[in-house]
């Protein structure tokens, strides 16, 4: 549904390319890792996760977010109103100070799920016949515990920006009767100094089952044909050959065997200027000091 509002906006750029319509909306982002005491409050099974894959690596982050200007939920509840997300993907910040309806709601993005997934060629030769795919969303329970510990601290962060003005019911978890972390529709901003929403076991059960019901993917799929042992599920070498196979290599982001803390655009140009030596290198040939166009 194209409102009158909208209208004005498309106009406006397609007249000067500028506007709400030149942009995302998400013009900010943020990576987080979890304190010291919120790291014993999210479980035994992220505890191994994080001593095995972060605790030595302060730059990896465990959540990648970013605010964004808009609604992001499968359906909108009222046009008159603006919606703010924090994308963790949850969603944050209108572009407009302080406007009168401005509701909040939850989305989810990992940065380093250690749940993985795996497709296949399932029909042979034939190479329109479907993929068996499995996708493997949430399969570790590190991951849960992860998309829980955001969906709290965001919701806390939310409640204290000045516009916020309630939250979407159908972009939150579907809290148990009587749950003192019950979402609310119309509800007016905390003091920044405000104590802290309180979940029962209950309610984290709410988080979970909200999250392995919508959880998907967003931007930036990749790892499908990943540069690792092959008995560790690799698919391609160091030199980008694809194993069982002569003269057939994969030079994009699907070589990847963990997903990247940035955005994958220069990560894609770095594989591309790589696979273009290494080809060069199986062809014989010498670059010297001439320049790639990629």
């Amino acid at each position: 549904m194209v409102t009158d509002q909208l209208r004005g906006h498309i106009a406006q750029w397609k007249e000067t390319g500028k506007g709400w319509m030149a942009r995302n909306g998400a013009d900010a982002a943020f990576k987080m890792r979890p304190t010291t005491e919120e790291l014993k409050t999210m479980g035994p099974a992220f505890e191994l996760r994080w001593k095995e894959f972060f605790e030595a690596f302060p730059d990896k982050p465990v959540i990648v977010g970013a605010p964004v200007a808009g609604f992001i939920g499968p359906k909108l509840p009222d046009p008159s109103k603006t919606y703010f997300g924090l994308g963790y993907y949850v969603v944050i910040s209108p572009k407009r100070p302080s406007p009168p309806n401005a509701d909040h709601l939850a989305k989810c993005l990992k940065a380093y799920p250690a749940s993985v997934g795996n497709v296949h060629i399932a029909h042979g030769l034939d190479s329109y016949g479907p993929l068996k795919l499995n996708h493997g969303y949430l399969d570790e329970e590190a991951d849960v515990a992860a998309l829980r510990w955001m969906y709290k601290h965001l919701r806390e962060v939310a409640r204290r920006m000045p516009f916020y003005r309630g939250e979407v019911l159908d972009c939150h978890p579907a809290f148990p009767a009587g749950s003192g972390a019950t979402c609310k529709p119309e509800n007016d901003p905390v003091d920044i100094n405000a104590p802290k929403l309180v979940y029962t076991v209950e309610d984290d059960a709410a988080i979970d089952e909200y999250h392995r019901r919508t959880v998907g993917t967003t931007w930036h799929s990749l790892g499908t044909c990943a540069m690792k042992p092959r008995d560790k599920g690799g698919v391609v070498d160091s030199r980008l050959n694809i194993y069982g196979t002569t003269q057939l290599k994969v030079a994009d982001l699907s070589i990847c065997p963990e997903n990247v803390g940035a955005n994958t655009y220069n990560t894609a140009l770095a594989v591309g200027a790589k696979a273009t030596a290494l080809i060069a290198e199986d062809l014989g040939l010498n670059l010297g000091n001439s320049k790639c166009s990629l």
